[in-house]
């Protein structure tokens, strides 16, 4: 059995999980646990504005086309479990928003998108990643950043690691992409 495979010499008492119908090993479980809290990953919303935590537009192809995104049986799942759809759903159609405009509701702008980032990231990491991902183009100039929606915003430096405090970033570039041209 898979179960026993993982448990470690001299780990033979085993658990129920709350939340699945397999046995756990005794320690593992808590192992996983304790690693997780040691080194909680880093959440960061990069918008366009700190004044509207608009999202970057550069984001468009992969908040409304990424394979990644839930599906319509996912979706209904996420409804039917009292959680709601993703922001650019479109109920009529059964389809993500296709128009950037469609984007620019209200509702649906604030911290759109977030970035899973590992412990110890710095705003360079995070522009790294958001170059990369076709959201960003030319050099760092500047970021400046906040931790809470409505707080005040303030400059950081490249080499600032992110958390809690600064975790809202507006990275402004050299060079304009091509949704920024517009």
């Amino acid at each position: 059995h898979i179960e026993q495979a993982l448990c470690l010499p001299g780990a033979t008492v085993k658990r129920k999980d709350e939340t699945d119908d397999r046995q756990l090993p005794e320690g593992v479980w808590e192992c996983l646990q304790s690693a997780l809290r040691l080194q909680e990953p880093v959440l960061v919303f990069p918008v366009a504005d700190l004044a509207t935590y608009a999202p970057l537009p550069g984001f468009f192809k992969y908040a409304t086309s990424d394979p990644s995104l839930p599906n319509t049986g996912m979706i209904r799942c996420l409804e039917t479990a009292g959680g709601r759809a993703p922001s650019l759903w479109n109920p009529q159609t059964l389809s993500y928003a296709n128009n950037p405009a469609d984007s620019n509701k209200p509702e649906s702008v604030v911290l759109r998108d977030a970035l899973i980032m590992k412990p110890g990231s710095t705003v360079d990491d995070v522009f790294m990643t958001l170059k990369r991902l076709g959201a960003l183009a030319g050099e760092f100039v500047r970021a400046e950043a906040t931790g809470n929606i409505g707080a005040p915003s303030r400059p950081v430096p490249k080499t600032q690691r992110m958390e809690r405090g600064n975790r809202i970033v507006k990275i402004m570039t050299s060079k304009r992409s091509g949704w920024q041209n517009k």
